[in-house]
């Protein structure tokens, strides 16, 4: 159901709203943008149309009462600056000791949270793990499986060598976060035909936002697969039984920073012509 709504003392009237509405659900009336009820249940609540508006009349609650906040301006300065963003990315995998504070990582996914996703549904959910505490539980769950429930057929084991991974753990290493302080899942629907696109978008985006805060992340290829196969594991998460874990991060404070961006080569591009 849409929320969408106009504060007619700042409407100009441009129709600008009209014209971005992906799902083309707004109408012109009186010179002030309307969403008709037979066209209120096919809204999305994308925000296109507060994102577009130029006056800032457009309004749209969402489901948590909030209300979408204005879109940035273009300024050509804003283009070195997100260049150089993310040119400047780069996988941490050493982390300073403390811990990464709650309020942070909430900072974190609100920026994250504004992640596209296919059709605008939204079918993901995050799973922090935001303490050390947190991930030395999980790896402690991690060991017992591998030494005690994994099947010697199964994807992960024929992928990984359990016995290397069981000698780190049980040495207090870790195979998984490589000992940063947090880590964190993005999981979805598994019968979502978007879901883990949808997931690798959204953990870009925490990423870069946690790269803004100069908080390191490096994508956890081992962490999420043997976190899909261990149902001990499964369960430490809270999974849902129609729920994949598509991506995990771990990340922490940094003890060390990129000053160059290293060449790439020629983009592997071809023009249509």
């Amino acid at each position: 159901m849409s929320t969408f709504s106009c504060n007619e003392d700042l409407c100009s009237g441009c129709g600008t709203c009209v014209f971005v509405c992906p799902k083309h659900l707004l109408t012109l009336e009186d010179r002030h943008p309307v969403m008709l009820e037979e066209n209120a249940d096919k809204c999305t609540e994308c925000g296109q149309c507060v994102a577009f508006c130029p006056e800032g009349a457009a309004e749209q609650e969402i489901s948590e009462g909030k209300t979408l906040g204005p879109s940035l301006a273009y300024d050509i300065k804003n283009k070195a600056i997100i260049d150089g963003a993310l040119k400047s990315r780069r996988s941490y995998r050493t982390f300073a000791k403390r811990p990464v504070s709650l309020g942070l990582i909430e900072e974190i996914l609100e920026v994250a949270n504004l992640a596209p996703s296919g059709r605008n549904a939204r079918f993901l959910r995050w799973i922090v793990l935001p303490t050390p505490a947190k991930i030395r539980e999980f790896n402690q769950t991690a060991l017992n499986w591998l030494a005690n429930e994994a099947v010697e057929d199964s994807a992960f084991i024929k992928r990984y060598n359990p016995e290397s991974m069981i000698e780190l753990l049980k040495n207090g290493k870790d195979p998984f976060f490589c000992g940063a302080p947090a880590a964190i899942f993005l999981v979805g629907d598994k019968n979502q035909r978007w879901g883990e696109i949808d997931c690798a978008i959204a953990a870009t985006y925490f990423n870069l936002a946690a790269e803004a805060r100069n908080i390191g992340c490096c994508f956890a290829g081992r962490g999420t697969n043997i976190a899909q196969a261990s149902p001990a594991l499964r369960q430490l998460l809270e999974l849902q039984e129609n729920e994949s874990i598509y991506i995990g991060l771990f990340f922490g404070h940094k003890t060390v920073q990129a000053h160059h961006v290293p060449a790439r080569g020629p983009v592997p591009v071809t023009f249509l012509r």
